[in-house]
């Protein structure tokens, strides 16, 4: 099945080689998309599905389609690897998760 890339997004755009790598801040246009499901639902979601929110919706905006290997920080996550071949290296880290965005 063939996965269909936002072309507006950093990864419909950069190269593979130009992704970003290290810490990687939450985009803003998430974070307002965010708070404005928040301020329509007119309630504050669970800290544990933000989080899980973000970084979800942060390894899609940058990364769809690639296995990244990271971990959460403060403010966004830091990516550690890109590509199976460099990922797969941090399977055995339990401080690391490694998915496929």
């Amino acid at each position: 099945m063939q996965q269909i890339i936002d072309p507006t997004t950093p990864r419909g755009q950069l190269p593979f080689d130009k992704l970003p790598r290290g810490f990687v801040p939450w985009p803003q246009l998430i974070l307002d998309a965010l708070e404005a499901e928040q301020a329509r639902k007119g309630m504050r979601f669970a800290d544990e599905y933000v989080k899980r929110h973000l970084e979800t919706a942060t390894l899609a905006y940058f990364y769809a389609g690639l296995d990244v290997a990271y971990r959460h920080a403060e403010g966004g996550i830091e990516v550690l690897a890109l590509g199976w071949q460099e990922a797969s290296q941090h399977l055995q880290d339990n401080t690391v998760k490694v998915a496929q965005a």
